[in-house]
């Protein structure tokens, strides 16, 4: 039998607060929490100019993990997830089929700036960041195996 891998590691910024989703348990002992992180990718556009491509993606965490990001994580906070992708499918409100693809995280880390204002990916790469990393707060680090 062939297997096949499902990994993926994102990093980037956490673009709202984590936020519990109700789930119809009715026992109330499964907890999901969503949030979005965007990550930036680099290059150089055909004008040899910089530029950047930002995409949004939505995480999953689930359990224990889930109530951990509800505590600590907040908008504006750097974070590195790791998990696997999920493909998730709804019937809009027309009617329309409607998919995504979203992370569902077993790993998360993250790290807010020490008394300084986050900085934009766009600065730090055209060197504007003013002050080393070494400045930023010590990373925390949640998991779980799910």
């Amino acid at each position: 039998m062939i297997q096949h891998l499902n990994s993926v590691l994102l990093e980037g910024v956490i673009v709202d607060d984590p936020r519990l989703i109700q789930l119809a348990d009715p026992a109330g002992s499964a907890k999901l929490v969503k949030f979005d992180v965007a990550s930036d990718r680099f290059y150089m556009d055909k004008e040899g100019n910089k530029a950047v491509e930002t995409v949004f993606i939505p995480v999953q965490c689930w359990g224990t993990l889930g109530e951990k990001c509800l505590e600590k994580l907040s908008k504006g906070m750097r974070c590195r997830t790791v998990g696997r992708l999920r493909l998730c499918r709804w019937k809009g409100a027309d009617g329309s089929s409607r998919r995504s693809i979203e992370i569902v995280a077993q790993h998360l880390e993250f790290r807010l700036p020490k008394g300084r204002e986050q900085k934009s990916a766009m600065e730090i790469l055209e060197g504007k960041e003013g002050e080393s990393d070494s400045t930023a707060g010590e990373c925390e680090v949640l998991y779980t195996f799910a």
